[in-house]
């Protein structure tokens, strides 16, 4: 396993920021993902107040090759080329881009190398700047994502049973235990097995199984981040609800 925290001098790495903001007065506070180096925090002295400043390229969904010297929670950058273009999302993608960049921030462990998810997370970008459907893309992002962190859904069978799932019947999913049958009066979201099946074979989608889908990934990703909302999709619900006036 890659760890930042036992490498002084780090150089030429292939990253993405995941979020900025500013540090002192000329300084920025880079929360980064580097395929070999996993999650860390960047400090980038002076790139406020240079005229030509490398603030320009440490953007958002820009693949860049990062270079950083020290050790501990926060490290210092010392160079930054963009690697690539930059993947341009907008309207909605831009929207979905903020909450797989948060995603990053609230799951990922820090200073652990994931290079599954860093792959997944380029497809991603890539996906968002493309697609016709966002919802798709974002459902297997969610669902790579989980399973490369060890959170992997079982979706095929019945956790205590160990029945295979049927299309016509409707289940329950408890993020730490799996699937079960749902009951009748069932308070809780159910899913259909033919909507899980779509989510398994990863195609077949219509709008009533993704919004089923949509229903069961929010939940399990609510189990592994507590209790703090995303605040990026509070976002997008607020500007759903102001587009509809």
């Amino acid at each position: 396993m890659v760890t930042g925290l036992s490498n002084l001098n780090v150089e030429f790495a292939s990253a993405f920021i995941l979020h900025q903001r500013p540090y002192r007065e000329t300084s920025l506070l880079l929360d980064v993902f580097s395929e070999k180096y996993g999650r860390i925090s960047l400090v980038a002295k002076g790139v406020r107040k240079k005229k030509r400043s490398q603030s320009g390229i440490l953007q958002l969904y820009q693949p860049l090759i990062l270079s950083w010297l020290g050790r501990g929670d926060l490290q210092t950058m010392i160079s930054a080329e963009a690697m690539s273009a930059r993947y341009q999302l907008t309207a909605e993608s831009a929207l979905c881009g903020l909450y797989i960049n948060e995603l990053m921030v609230r799951l990922l462990p820090v200073h652990v190398a994931e290079p599954e998810i860093f792959k997944a997370y380029e497809a991603v970008l890539s996906g968002l700047q493309d697609a016709d459907n966002t919802e798709i893309v974002l459902r297997l992002f969610e669902k790579r994502v989980l399973m490369h962190l060890g959170y992997g859904l079982v979706l095929d069978r019945e956790a205590e049973t160990g029945r295979l799932i049927n299309d016509s019947l409707r289940y329950t999913y408890q993020a730490d235990v799996g699937l079960a049958l749902a009951q009748e009066n069932n308070n809780q979201h159910t899913i259909s097995g033919r909507s899980l099946q779509h989510l398994l074979m990863e195609q077949y989608f219509d709008k009533q199984s993704l919004k089923e889908i949509k229903q069961l990934m929010r939940s399990v990703i609510h189990f592994y981040l507590g209790d703090k909302p995303l605040k990026s999709r509070q976002l997008f619900a607020e500007l759903q609800h102001y587009a509809k006036g």
